[in-house]
């Protein structure tokens, strides 16, 4: 019910939508919007400097410090690390006493809004956690850092009690099940009264006996193994490789590789940091080298395996307690996908249809070393990098002309804007950056404008490198969207924080908290020195910009009134649909020639250039689809039938064998696949919503991506519903499809039906 890890959404690369190039005619024209302060702002120091926070001299990591400052996010409490510890304190002190509240309140009008309160509650609790996490991942102050993490260990404790509350558990049992009582309850609440029934079901208040205590210390072994698994995915077994002298030959190595690697009496040392192994792998004609580098770049310390394999076994004695045959029924059960027997089919229909594609990828692979054998079976991992530089420096044209020219920072997110107004009616409006607001001075601030609403939401984007961040690229809600009632702007009212720690927005009659997202990307500026610095973007990068705005938008669009189904706070499998879908306009060229410009000349992108690069960048895109249908079985498989007795090596040897294209059956990979913790059982989710993706994408854009028709119909049946309703319902709604309604095995075999033209255009 109370979120016990992130809320924020972390997002993954993995397969890419087609390149469109759709003739020009069926689509109308596109004129990009005279105002361009949304570029400016990025790429003009002297516009910039009207906007940003202006105190000069602040010590790196001290941006909300000093006299003046509003607080982070312009929340008074944020104005230092104490301040957050003390947010976090007032935040308990009004939970615990509205859990109170809510539990003794047994009056009529008490039964009618109980749901209401606890979604309150939820929303009073997620200010906190919501925030803490993105401070832990994106804060360059250590001080902040470690008040977030304490904050996020007191939330944790308290959220456990929640969680397993009897009472409460049985109030709302007794709410959704009194036909008088619910008849008077919204649809929206009655959907969330069941979404929070089913969570406090499987934290185990529904088991009988000492099922419940079984249940808590379950779930805390998972908690911390899994987070002990994730925080060490990264690691590998030894800093170095050592290749014996007789396996290496001369001209192994380019000169630049050379400085970085150090001949031993018993072999040549190689480091496996840095840019060392990957030009290793890219550059080495000596496969026995490669495939040392790669084993051990891939090989986990044997400890990462021992948590995986006891963060598996408590998954499944975790669903055992709820009488599941596999924790991935445990866990699919209230997914779209409904099952893993669903999940399963469908990856084997994807794997079997797009395999003719990667065959004919990897033939031309193998070409390239003149491999006459089978190449699905002969090119192992290790081989990728290698033979793909050796095709692409074959394919290269005469010209070299760097194509990120075209694509400065600031004119991809103009774009982004110009998009949206399109089809939104959503523009990106730059916001003056008020003393104290940020936590780092290169952050943008930008208000999401309706043509019909005015500001919808806020946008902070701190998208240029910073060592200390943990974790990009990512999209974070630090507030949702949800209505705010009448009571709770009651100055009198004990229970609700001090409102200026809340942005909030009229919609008729009615008041709504201004949804608040943070972005968070690496992109660093190599171009220019100081004020005349600039940042472009590669088409990957531009990729990566689209798909977090679309969850961006989601947040923006989402009207809902409760907190627990606000914009992103949807099924896993549903929740990746809008970003996915943005990258079918990153990869439109329509789209794409609308605003690119050199950010020199401001000459438009040649077409001919972009079709050039746009290949390169889609090379080998079939095979990254299979690496991720292998993924995805994978993490079934160990989540799959309960057997404690099992070997997770043994398991991702298997899949590899099965599956053969880029076979691994030498390293302990799998004890560095993360996902495993924060995606148990839901790393489908990705191919799934790009499934859907395409599907709308051809259904409503394809045509003309620029339509407002076409974004007023996925605004209003998909973006503006959040998860408050079956996302089944919303995409047989958008692709006038009535029969998906039902959600079965049927309907997925529906939606991804004709699947090889689905994945042809996936890239």
């Amino acid at each position: 019910m109370f979120p016990t890890k992130v809320s924020a959404r972390q997002t993954w690369r993995c397969v890419r939508p087609a390149i469109s190039r759709v003739a020009w005619q069926p689509c109308r024209q596109f004129t990009p919007q005279p105002n361009d302060l949304a570029r400016r702002v990025f790429d003009d120091p002297d516009t910039w400097r009207q906007y940003k926070d202006k105190r000069p001299g602040l010590p790196f990591g001290f941006h909300n410090y000093t006299s003046g400052s509003v607080g982070m996010f312009l929340n008074p409490y944020l104005k230092r690390p104490s301040g957050l510890l003390e947010f976090c304190k007032e935040s308990l002190l009004r939970a615990r006493q509205l859990t109170v509240s809510i539990i003794a309140d047994d009056s009529a009008a008490g039964l009618r809004q109980y749901i209401r309160n606890l979604d309150r509650l939820s929303d009073i609790l997620c200010r906190v956690i919501d925030l803490c996490e993105f401070v832990r991942v994106a804060h360059p102050n250590k001080a902040f850092v470690n008040a977030a993490a304490d904050c996020h260990k007191e939330m944790f404790r308290f959220m456990n009690e929640l969680n397993t509350s009897e009472e409460m558990y049985l109030k709302l049992e007794r709410v959704l099940h009194d036909p008088e009582l619910s008849k008077e309850l919204s649809m929206e609440e009655i959907s969330v009264g069941k979404l929070l029934y089913a969570d406090f079901q499987k934290a185990g208040l529904g088991l009988a006996g000492e099922g419940k205590s079984t249940y808590v210390e379950l779930s805390q072994h998972i908690a911390e193994v899994g987070q002990q698994f994730a925080d060490e995915v990264y690691e590998v077994e030894s800093a170095e490789v050592l290749v014996p002298k007789s396996e290496v030959q001369p001209g192994d190595f380019t000169p630049e590789l050379e400085k970085y690697i150090h001949v031993t009496a018993k072999g040549v040392k190689i480091p496996l940091y840095g840019h060392v192994p990957m030009e290793v792998l890219r550059t080495c004609p000596n496969r026995d080298v490669r495939r040392r580098v790669w084993v051990a770049m891939h090989t986990a310390k044997p400890i990462q395996l021992k948590r995986l394999t006891h963060l598996v076994i408590y998954r499944r004695l975790l669903a055992a307690q709820f009488q599941h045959d596999s924790f991935g029924a445990y866990q699919l059960n209230d997914k779209m996908a409904r099952s893993p027997e669903n999940v399963r089919r469908f990856l084997e229909k994807l794997a079997i249809e797009i395999r003719p594609e990667v065959e004919q990828e990897l033939k031309v692979l193998a070409k390239s070393v003149n491999i006459e054998s089978d190449p699905i079976k002969e090119i192992r991992p290790w081989d990728r990098e290698y033979l793909a530089a050796r095709y692409l420096s074959r394919q290269k044209s005469s010209s070299t002309e760097d194509i990120s020219a075209y694509f400065s920072l600031g004119t991809v997110v103009q774009g982004l804007s110009d998009l949206f107004k399109s089809i939104y009616g959503i523009e990106l409006r730059p916001a003056k950056v008020q003393p104290g607001e940020v936590w780092e001075p290169s952050v943008r601030k930008f208000e999401a404008t309706s043509d019909k609403d005015g500001v919808v939401g806020i946008i902070y984007m701190d998208l240029f490198y910073r060592s200390n961040k943990t974790l990009n690229p990512a999209h974070f809600t630090i507030c949702c969207s949800r209505k705010i009632y009448p009571e709770e702007l009651d100055e009198n009212d004990p229970f609700n924080l001090k409102l200026p720690t809340v942005q909030t927005k009229k919609h008729g009659d009615d008041t709504f908290q201004l949804p608040v997202i943070s972005l968070v990307c690496n992109f660093q500026p190599e171009h220019g020195h100081g004020d005349q610095e600039k940042c472009l973007l590669s088409l990957a990068q531009v990729e990566t910009l689209f798909h977090e705005m679309g969850h961006a938008m989601h947040s923006m669009l989402g009207r809902t009134n409760l907190h627990n189904v606000s914009g992103t706070r949807c099924p896993t499998d549903f929740v990746e649909l809008p970003s996915i879908l943005m990258e079918f306009f990153a990869k439109d060229e329509r789209v794409l020639l609308s605003f690119a410009r050199h950010h020199k000349t401001g000459e438009p992108l040649p077409q001919a250039l972009l079709r050039r690069h746009q290949a390169d960048h889609s090379f080998l895109d079939k095979c990254e689809t299979f690496s991720q249908i292998k993924m995805a079985y994978l993490d079934q498989q160990l989540h799959g039938a309960i057997d404690f007795n099992f070997d997770p090596l043994r398991c991702y040897h298997d899949v590899e064998r099965h599956f053969e294209a880029f076979k691994d059956d030498e390293s302990s990979w799998v004890a560095k696949f993360g996902h495993l913790y924060s995606y148990g059982a839901m790393y489908y989710s990705y191919l799934f919503d790009r499934v859907i993706a395409t599907r709308i994408w051809e259904h409503l854009f394809a045509e003309d991506p620029f339509s407002r028709t076409s974004g007023d119909k996925f605004q209003n049946q998909v973006l503006k519903w959040g998860g408050s309703r079956d996302p089944w319902e919303l995409v047989a709604d958008v692709l006038e499809l009535p029969e998906l309604r039902r959600g079965d095995a049927a309907a997925m075999e529906l939606l991804s039906h004709n699947g090889a033209s689905i994945d042809a255009a996936t890239h």
